[in-house]
């Protein structure tokens, strides 16, 4: 009996190994300690060519779960201290958008290097008010649960009414932005707000930065765009399907002596979504109110607590008329065929009928405009880009939706562009995230495509 038990203990230690001695740390921990070391000096390295040699040492000691490398990266990426309270930053500026002001909210649970980030608003308010103002109303909207949200309240940039211009509608990104290399953000859980003009600049901004969002709720607006009144409202409503959003406006929201107002046109555009099939699109309309509304706060609560990104969408399609637009989440435009379109120029439309104006010009619209569309369909290990208009695409693979260990087909309309093996690029990847602070998009490289034919 004593010869078997020791037989069978021979043949299990065979099997199992050797134990480790008692007191030892799990082989696993010796390899995170490192990886977490390279990740701080990767962050403060300032020369790209020693970052780059970090990028191939993390490679080799880097989590197998992507959680766990979010995990870490949120955890590990040096960030300053954030007191709890109100902070006022300044974002950079440049030649297309001013320097924009923000307040910070802080709440008294904030932790910088927490394992996860920390959801957050974005808050831009009407015409007349302040960011103090919009951060006040946010804080009451929220009620207690506002603790669980760092909140950011902008100040526009630019006073007076809103107009359909690159610094009302980029200045919101650049505060998130800002906020990413300030603070510890969930990407994933960023929701976009603002009243009257804060609303016109929440639409104008998610229509061409939809996959930078959770979702939006935009209130007492509607989407104004350059093309105008008539079909400007609707004309890029399909780049937002994938986004959830919440509007609201008042049923009465309508100047005196106008047949058509904020109701009206929210309407049209609540219309317009259900037509395209939008699923995560929610329109509240307050009976009896006008342009003041009395915001259901719950149901805006509900909203941002429930908001989730999905920065790899399995279809996003875009319809743009500027280059510095062309943002469909994994795909980027970044050369065109033609010059960016003229809303200001004069052009004769042949129509036989009054009614058939606003026709003609969506087909105007959509004709000269520039198209770009990406898919990715589930199991495939493809990326199929489809491009009008333009000369080059750029174009992002999602470390965690692509199988780096199967043969990777990206596709530009007709044509098989790139197929093959290919190796998990992460000098891009940790790029990506310590330029943009956005820690739960990973990219595990990036291709440029030619389109065929373009001149």
């Amino acid at each position: 009996m004593q010869r078997r038990l020791v037989g069978l203990l021979m043949i299990w230690m065979l099997v199992a190994g050797p134990r480790p001695a008692l007191g030892a740390e799990a082989p696993a921990q010796a390899p995170t300690d490192e990886a977490r070391a390279i990740l701080r000096a990767y962050f403060t390295e300032d020369d790209a060519a020693a970052r780059a040699r970090l990028a191939a040492r993390f490679a080799a000691v880097a989590p197998k779960a992507w959680s766990d490398l979010k995990t870490m990266l949120h955890a590990t990426a040096p960030r300053p201290a954030l007191p709890a309270g109100r902070q006022r930053f300044e974002t950079r500026g440049d030649d297309a958008v001013p320097p924009t002001q923000y307040v910070l909210r802080v709440p008294a649970g904030y932790a910088a290097d927490a394992a996860r980030g920390w959801p957050l608003i974005i808050v831009c308010h009407g015409q007349g008010g302040s960011a103090d103002g919009a951060l006040a109303e946010t804080e009451r909207c929220m009620g207690p649960g506002v603790e669980q949200f760092l909140v950011a309240a902008a100040e526009s940039p630019k006073p007076g009414p809103y107009a359909a211009e690159r610094e009302n509608v980029e200045y919101p990104l650049r505060v998130l932005e800002d906020v990413r290399q300030r603070a510890n953000v969930d990407s994933d859980r960023t929701v976009l707000t603002g009243y009257s003009k804060g609303g016109y600049t929440t639409w104008g901004t998610i229509l061409f930065s939809p996959g930078e969002w959770a979702g939006a709720a935009p209130m007492a607006s509607f989407p104004v765009t350059e093309a105008g009144a008539g079909i400007g409202h609707t004309l890029y409503l399909s780049n937002v399907l994938a986004l959830a959003i919440q509007a609201h406006w008042g049923a009465g929201d309508i100047e005196a002596g106008q047949k058509e107002g904020i109701n009206t046109f929210s309407r049209e555009v609540a219309a317009e979504m259900q037509r395209l099939g939008a699923k995560r699109f929610e329109g509240i309309e307050y009976a009896g109110e006008g342009h003041g509304l009395h915001v259901k706060a719950d149901r805006f609560r509900a909203f941002v607590l429930a908001a989730r990104r999905e920065p790899w969408p399995t279809e996003c399609k875009l319809l743009f008329h500027r280059l510095y637009q062309g943002r469909a989440y994994y795909a980027r435009a970044t050369a065109a065929t033609k010059e960016e379109f003229d809303f200001r120029r004069k052009r004769v439309l042949r129509i036989t009928r009054r009614e058939d104006l606003d026709k003609a010009r969506r087909n105007l619209y959509q004709q000269e405009g520039y198209e770009l569309t990406a898919r990715m369909p589930p199991g495939a290990n493809l990326v199929a880009v489809f491009a009008r208009n333009l000369k080059e695409v750029e174009v992002d693979l999602a470390a965690e939706k692509l199988d780096f260990n199967r043969p990777i087909r990206v596709t530009l309309g007709s044509r098989t562009v790139q197929e093959g093996m290919r190796k998990l690029d992460w000098a891009e990847l940790l790029e990506t995230v310590r330029r943009t602070g956005d820690f739960e998009r990973l990219v595990g490289g990036r291709v440029k495509l030619s389109v065929a034919g373009a001149k």
